[in-house]
Order: C-alpha cells, then structure tokens, then sequence
C-alpha cells in the first residue's frame, strides 16, 4: 500500500498552487481567512479605542497617566493584510508586494516599543521605503504606455507577472 504524501505548509501559503490533500489546503485557507477576519475586527476595534481614549486624554490629561500609542492597530491591520494575501487568489508580484506593506506596517507598530533612537530611524526609513515602492509601482502601472487611465486595472494584475 502506497501512502500519500502529506502536503506541506509551503504547499498550503503557496499562491495558485494546490496542495496534494484538498482538504488540508482548504483547511489552511479557512483558518487564514478566519485569522485575517480575527485582526482585521482587533485593530478596527483598537483604533477606535485608540481614538476614544486619545479625546478622552485630551479633555481629562489626568485620566491616563500612560502615553497612548498606535502600534496595536498598526501591527494587527499588518498581519491582517498578510494573512488575507494567501486567502485571495492573486499573482505571486501581488502577493509579494501584499507582504512587503505589511512588513511596513508591523514595522511601524513594532518601532513604537523601542528605545534605541538609530534603530527606530532605521525602521522608519525602512518604513516609508516601503510604502514609496508600493505607491510608486501602482502609480507607474497607471502611467505605462497604453494605459490611458480608464482602466480600473492595478498593476500586475494579470496572471502572467
């Protein structure tokens, strides 16, 4: 009797690819979907607060005597838009891309915990490098020749990138 091997974690995070066992793949895509749908409500419902808390601060500063920082949100809406790249079929450019902003992202939530001021700068560099490339490839998708601005087409939307 020859037995079937058991799909990998690659095969479950990998984009478009299928895994041997449809039933561990979907399995994988679900608990995704449902972390995606966890952290997505978490960092709505902590920026909320964050805002709630931050005019309540500043009506009675004697209310909070901690300093109220943004980093939770910050890093839950990261890991959010990581897990859902997996969740949705999309390119692996799309993917890739998907990942990096959230990197920034938990890369700006994470920095609000740290204290050494050259590494904090690092990261905020590090940060907006990010986010430039991410704007500048969408920008320079809807700038290329031929697009003339009346497609609602983001760049590397198609399959073949």
């Amino acid at each position: 009797m020859i037995e079937r091997a058991k799909p990998s974690l690659r095969d479950c995070l990998s984009p478009g690819r299928r895994a041997q066992s449809g039933t561990f793949f979907t399995r994988c895509k679900i608990a995704l979907r449902i972390i995606s749908a966890i952290a997505l409500i978490l960092a709505l419902s902590t920026a909320v607060l964050l805002l709630v808390f931050r005019f309540l601060h500043g009506a009675q500063p004697h209310l909070f005597p901690w300093t109220l920082r943004s980093a939770v949100p910050l890093i839950l809406i990261g890991i959010a838009f990581a897990t859902f790249q997996f969740v949705v079929p999309r390119t692996r450019a799309q993917t890739v891309l998907g990942l990096l902003v959230s990197l920034a992202f938990i890369l700006w939530g994470a920095e609000q915990f740290i204290s050494n001021p050259a590494l904090v700068s690092f990261m905020d560099d590090v940060v907006v490098f990010l986010f430039v490339l991410d704007l500048g490839i969408v920008i320079y998708g809807q700038l290329k020749p031929g697009n003339h601005g009346g497609s609602s087409e983001l760049p590397l939307d198609s399959p073949d990138n």
